[in-house]
């Protein structure tokens, strides 16, 4: 059996109902259950039967995910960052426009060592994040963090960290928690925008009234770097554990293995006004509008799947040679929820500024698999905020590169599963999109 959290960003969204308008076996049931109160009032509005509802309950977990806003230092820091890393990229494409094409990639060469680790320099100025909450240790301490499914390491900030940074966190203390146990292996990793170094350890993680004994994770003890004064305690990573830096499962292996969810799924949801989540398990359908549609994975590394072609109004990237000029053909598109806005490798990103700034067109990704080609389209409205395309340069090198990435940009209209089952990804209108 699996089960539901009925955050109230989930009740907001549908359209919460009272405790009243509950039947005594609903409240029974969620009771015996380990739910309190307020985390069973549902929505009447979606005309569940009480046998619909309980259904509904152990089908899904269902976490909360709050968008936090930086301040207003950290989103103008953001526009200027933005209209600096466009400069380069314009000034970069003009220059390769009028060389001899095989020497373009000459002129990105200074431009590509500005941007190394660009998921972690972006969080150092983002100008906001979504973040959930989970529970460590016995008895449980709370850490805020983001669901990260561009990575699958687990890390949170330790109580031994005396950096400024860790001061502003929520700090887990490790000897005040019964379960826990040193591993004895120490962690240092370096990062484009600063470093941690800590150890890693075990302990149970409680994911609202799931629990997952034993798990693995890295205790940040020491960091530098601007990413970390941002308004989170830790990363969850929930990509695929082939992408782990350890050889330890990840969070969501040893969810899957404990047999507690119905279906292996990883669902995120987001909305602009704040009606955000996060639900394992089968998502219902007062969070989407139309049809889900499936892709299938193309590697099991990263969330990815094949990206035959870019389109901006009727110009096509694949027939001009500018998707992914390296492998001539198609690349891949990444599913991130840890990276804020789209990326492209720097060889295609500085022309598809130029198309969206010059045109404002729609901007329409056709994702390709066994089954055929699939489109999806941002309107200029959803792509560009205050004025500025939220869409930066990025390039990973081969195997793992070159590839574009989706970010929260894409998740704010769509929403996206991620299927661990069948290793596919499902998209569908969010609920509150405003697009038809």
């Amino acid at each position: 059996m699996a089960l539901v959290i009925l955050g109230w960003a989930l009740l907001e969204l549908a359209g919460a109902a009272q405790l009243s308008d509950l039947t005594d076996k609903q409240i029974a049931s969620s009771l015996s259950m380990g739910f309190n109160k307020s985390e069973v009032v549902y929505s009447a509005s979606s005309g569940m039967q009480p046998e619909e509802w309980l259904a509904f309950v152990q089908s899904q977990l269902h976490i909360p995910i709050r968008r936090k806003t930086s301040h207003v230092e950290s989103r103008n820091a953001l526009a200027a960052h933005l209209n600096d890393h466009h400069d380069e990229l314009r000034k970069a494409h003009a220059a390769a426009s009028e060389e001899d094409p095989s020497m373009r990639w000459a002129h990105f060469i200074q431009f590509r060592a500005k941007i190394q680790n660009y998921k972690l320099a972006l969080k150092s100025i983002a100008g906001s994040q979504y973040v959930g909450d989970i529970w460590i240790g016995t008895p449980p301490q709370k850490s805020s963090v983001v669901f990260d499914t561009g990575s699958s390491n687990l890390w949170v900030t330790s109580d031994e960290c005396q950096t400024y940074s860790c001061g502003m966190h929520n700090r887990f203390a490790h000897h005040q928690s019964a379960t826990f146990t040193e591993l004895g292996e120490q962690m240092d990793v370096q990062f484009g925008t600063g470093a941690i170094s800590g150890s890693l350890g075990t302990d149970v993680f409680h994911l609202g009234p799931v629990h997952i004994p034993g798990q693995v994770f890295g205790r940040i003890t020491a960091e530098t770097g601007q990413v970390f004064l941002n308004d989170f305690d830790g990363i969850a990573g929930l990509s695929f554990s082939e992408l782990s830096a350890t050889k330890e499962k990840t969070l969501f292996d040893n969810l899957m293995e404990s047999g507690q969810l119905e279906k292996n799924w990883l669902t995120f949801f987001y909305d602009v006004e704040g009606k955000s989540g996060l639900v394992f398990g089968d998502v219902h359908h007062e969070l989407y509008k139309g049809p889900i549609h499936w892709i299938n994975v193309n590697r099991k590394l990263y969330w990815q799947v094949e990206l035959f072609d870019i389109t901006i109004g009727q110009t096509s990237l694949r027939k001009e040679g500018n998707l992914c000029p390296e492998v001539h053909g198609s690349c891949t598109l990444v599913f991130d929820t840890g990276t804020s806005i789209m990326t492209a490798p720097s060889s295609s990103a500085g022309h598809i500024l130029n198309l969206l700034e010059r045109r404002g067109e729609p901007l329409c990704y056709h994702l390709k698999d066994a089954h055929g080609i699939q489109s999806f389209c941002l309107e200029r409205e959803e792509y560009s905020k205050h004025s500025q395309v939220q869409l930066m340069g990025l390039d990973v090198e081969a195997p793992k590169g070159p590839l574009y990435i989706a970010g929260d940009t894409w998740i704010e209209k769509f929403m996206t599963i991620f299927d661990h089952d069948n290793n596919r990804i499902g998209l569908a209108l969010s609920a509150t999109s405003r697009t038809y």
